[in-house]
Order: C-alpha cells, then structure tokens, then sequence
C-alpha cells in the first residue's frame, strides 16, 4: 500500500463507441462490472481512490462505493463531459496525497505488476511523470520517443498521420500531484491543451508541456494486453 498515493479513475464518458444503452463501466465482464475489474486492480495499492462521475452514473457508482467500503473512494461529478484533462485536474483538486496516479476506467487488462513496476520506477526516479509502454502495431495512442526519451503523444483520431507501428501508451499514469495540478489549472485555463476535432480537454497533451518542469519517463509493460483499453464492445471478445 502507497500511504503518500492517490489514484483517479476518469469514468463520466458517454462510451458512445460501446453501442449500449448503460455506460460501458457498468457492463458485465466475467461476472464483475468493467468499473469492479479496475477497483480490485488497484486494491492494496492506494486507499485514496477519487473516481470522476457523470451525474448520470452517480447513483449507480454510489451503491458501487458502499459495495467496496473498504477503499476510500470519493465521488466527484463531473457535469459536462468535457474531457480527460478536466476530469483528472477535478480529481486533483481534491487529492492531498504527494503523488497521484490516473488509470482509464477500462482498462481492464492491464497487468497489476505493470501498475507497480512503473509506481516503483516513478518514485526511484525522482521524474515529475511516469507512465508504461509497449511496441504495438497500429497504436491508437503513439508515444514518441527521441533518443530513447519521451518526445510527444500523438493521437491518431486527431491526426491524419498513420502510424503502423510504434509506442502505445496502457492507460496508466504516475505523476507528482502538486505541479500536475498547477500546470493542469493553468493550460485549461488558455485553452492549451484542447484537441482540434473533439474539442475536449485533452490530459495527454499536457504531457508536452511538463517537460519544462521535470523529467516525464516512459517504464516498459509486461505485455501488449497491458494497451487494450475497452472501446468497442467487441474488445472484450
């Protein structure tokens, strides 16, 4: 357990690629919810959990909440979907803890030794972010790296580069929450980090920008299911 970590879970998507009627975090998946698969993920590693909420899973997420009253987990409603990098800076907003860690809600697959392999690297690091990769054909998210050190993140639905093989990023994000925080507030607030075609305020992005503060490092995964997030509801076939 990481008494001086807390971990956010941005989970107030509308999951319009899923195609259900519920949101994908509450669909079944070998018995357990998408959002159960990421809590037990975590379990033993922080007891700070923070997960961001729509108005609209709220209540579900409360029952949720009591079901696993073991973990401190907080609610925080986020009222407009207005992207990953608005949904981690309300996050931090109410983090105390010295370092903070992001995991997507559905990232499911991601291995728990690649979690704490790169939670380890952060901190003997001393990197102001850290986060795993893996070589992969056809990356949704590209990481470059130049002389074996992060570059940038390209996203590929925002680009018309394609990218057949490279640097995919697995959904998991160690960071040091004070100047994570500061610098979220100030480049939501110009309007720097927002994507051209969604329009949504983008945490990747801001990833660019934390290299004039600190050292952002890039840890390998164990494996290539470490990158599968779930957007389709045939990613989980």
């Amino acid at each position: 357990m990481y008494k001086d970590l807390s971990i956010i879970i941005p989970a107030a998507g509308r999951s319009s690629r899923f195609k259900t009627k519920i949101s994908k975090i509450f669909y079944v998946y070998k018995k357990k919810l998408i959002i159960e698969h990421i809590l037990k993920k975590i379990q033993n590693i922080s007891n700070d959990i923070i997960i961001i909420t729509s108005p609209t899973n709220y209540k579900k997420l409360l029952q949720i909440k009591k079901k696993y009253k073991l973990m401190n987990i907080k609610l925080v409603i986020q009222n407009k979907p207005k992207g990953m990098g608005q949904a981690v800076y309300l996050g931090l907003k109410k983090i105390k803890t010295r370092y903070s860690a992001v995991i997507w809600a559905d990232q499911i697959f991601l291995l728990k030794k690649t979690i704490l392999s790169t939670i380890k690297k952060f901190i003997s690091s001393k990197s102001i972010l850290c986060f795993p990769i893996f070589f992969k054909k056809n990356p949704y998210v590209y990481v470059s790296l130049k002389n074996d050190k992060f570059y940038k993140i390209i996203q590929t639905r925002e680009s018309d580069i394609k990218i057949q093989k490279g640097y995919s990023d697995c959904g998991f994000f160690v960071f040091k929450t004070k100047i994570v925080k500061q610098t979220l507030k100030k480049l939501i607030l110009n309007k720097k980090i927002i994507t051209k075609k969604t329009k949504e305020i983008d945490f990747l992005k801001s990833f660019t920008f934390l290299k004039k503060y600190g050292e952002v490092i890039t840890v390998p995964a164990y494996s290539i299911k470490d990158t599968n997030g779930i957007n389709y509801l045939e990613d989980l076939k």
